[in-house]
Formats: structure tokens, sequence, C-alpha cells
């Protein structure tokens, strides 16, 4: 007679919390630790990393239906401590944030946050945003863009 395993949500807790645990166990040197949070008030407000922006609003201008642009907006950390872009969040379907380089950004160092406009194929007037998550003083910040769209005033007749 086979005897059971005891409680299967136990069993199957421990092996998923084992998983969990040996996932973590690996280093990477392009990982992130805990050294390069930088927490309020632990060396002085002057010592927090701090962002400055080349600009944060791009007017865009005439853009034709279905075309696609590349907005960059140049970041540099003037603060004393490594600077980390943790989440960059587009507030439209329009847009969609690039890839970012997720190593700690030095002071004085800069870097770009790119986002990808996707005009879609009507005509609008557009007004979005997306918001930079840091680990700075302040921790987040809005970067806007505006557009003109020009697309088709209707669909043309397909008959003759």
């Amino acid at each position: 007679m086979r005897r059971p395993l005891g409680n299967p949500i136990a069993v199957l807790a421990i092996g998923l919390l084992s998983t969990v645990l040996m996932g973590c166990s690996g280093s990477s040197e392009n990982q992130v630790d805990s050294s390069f949070i930088h927490l309020p008030g632990a060396g002085g407000k002057e010592d927090a990393p701090r962002m400055a922006w080349a600009e944060t609003d791009i007017d865009l201008g005439l853009v034709a239906a279905g075309e696609s642009r590349e907005l960059a907006y140049e970041l540099t950390n003037t603060g004393g401590s490594p600077l980390i872009v943790t989440q960059v969040l587009p507030s439209c379907g329009c847009a969609m944030a690039e890839p970012w380089d997720p190593s700690p950004l030095a002071p004085g160092q800069s870097t770009r946050i790119l986002l990808r406009f996707e005009a879609g194929e009507s005509t609008r007037t557009l007004s979005e945003s997306a918001t930079v998550v840091t680990n700075a003083i302040p921790a987040s910040v809005e970067l806007r863009f505006t557009a003109q769209v020009l697309g088709p005033d209707r669909i043309p007749d397909t008959e003759s």
C-alpha cells in the first residue's frame, strides 16, 4: 500500500517556492543591486540622484496618417548618486517606449529615453505623454508630445 505524500497544496507550495528561490540564486553582471538605490535622507538631499532634461515637450508638427516617428528625450543625472530609470509609461496606445539602458547612470552622465509614435489613420490633433519613473528626487517626470495628424477626410468612392 502506497503512503500519501501529504497535503497536495502544501507540496505544490513548497515546489513553487523552491523554483522561485533557485531562479533568484543566479547572478549577473548587469543586475542592479540595492547599493544603487538612493534612499532620500541617507546621504542628504543634495546627494540624491536628480534628473535634468534637455526638453520635456516635443512638438512633432504635421504628421502624415500612418507615419511613425521617434521622439528622443535627453536625460542627465545632475545629482550625487547613481540614477536608475525603472519604468517608462506612455499615456496612450499611439506611443511605445523603446528599450532603455537599465544600467545606473552615474552623476554627470546622460542617456536618451526614446518613444515611438504611430500616427494612426485619422485626422486629429493630439497631446500625449509618457511618465518616466526613477529613483531620483522627484521620482517621476512627465514627457509630453503634440502632433497634428493629417489623414484622408473621407474614404474615396470605389464606383466610377
